[in-house]
């Protein structure tokens, strides 16, 4: 495969493209490290809470400060790569733009909610701690959803090797399954089930950014294809 990574050779729109794909790198590392850290910071917290104990306030308040760190990121990810993928299929990089967007905001809704711990009375806590969890969850069913538009655009036009794009058409699959048998309660959410089917797509998340900061996007196939295909 013929990845564009030597600037020389380059157009200026080419080049702009890289620096997005590695702009997007950055991006995906720091969404994926803010959310796994506010979880491993929330959890033992939220399930010792309750109305007559509050959880540690400067714990909270960092937690809350990394899920907004993660929502910024997340729709941070499909603003950098939305000039790209248009070029390849318009209508699936509006959507995948859209559905970022949307998870970031879900994402701001849920900090907020955290917010809310350290801020008020006690009464207030499980209100507060049910619709953090409930906003996440549906994040989490918002940026599954978007990876059924971004992984097929970078399979079908050979953005990333296709190792990478059959990884996330498996990996986003699976936490959509997870998130909505959470949502029915059929399985908990941080339990054996939600992480052996969320695993796969965070580990793709991780290596899909390595290889955008290292290696960047192969340009050849871009807009190859029909690009106002879905």
């Amino acid at each position: 495969m013929n990845v564009q990574t030597n600037n020389s050779h380059l157009s200026s729109s080419d080049r702009a493209s890289q620096r997005a794909a590695r702009i997007a790198g950055v991006l995906f590392i720091t969404a994926t490290a803010s959310t796994m850290a506010a979880q491993l910071i929330l959890e033992p917290l939220l399930e010792g809470s309750t109305p007559t104990g509050a959880p540690q306030p400067q714990l909270v308040a960092l937690a809350t400060l990394l899920e907004l760190v993660n929502a910024l990121a997340s729709a941070g990810i499909a603003i950098a790569l939305y000039p790209v993928l248009r070029g390849c299929a318009e209508i699936a990089a509006a959507g995948y733009l859209g559905l970022r967007v949307v998870e970031g905001a879900v994402g701001v809704v849920a900090a907020a909610a955290l917010a809310v711990i350290v801020s008020t009375s006690a009464n207030n806590w499980v209100f507060a701690i049910a619709l953090h969890d409930t906003a996440f969850l549906m994040a989490l069913l918002v940026f599954s959803c978007g990876t059924l538009l971004l992984y097929p655009m970078l399979f079908f036009f050979r953005l990333v090797p296709r190792v990478l794009s059959l990884w996330g058409l498996i990996g986003g699959p699976m936490l959509l399954v997870s998130c909505v048998l959470i949502l029915f309660d059929r399985i908990e959410m941080g339990g054996t089930a939600d992480l052996i089917m969320s695993l796969p797509i965070w580990i793709n998340e991780m290596a899909l950014a390595l290889w955008l900061l290292i290696r960047g996007l192969d340009l050849t196939h871009a807009g190859s294809g029909d690009r106002h295909a879905a």
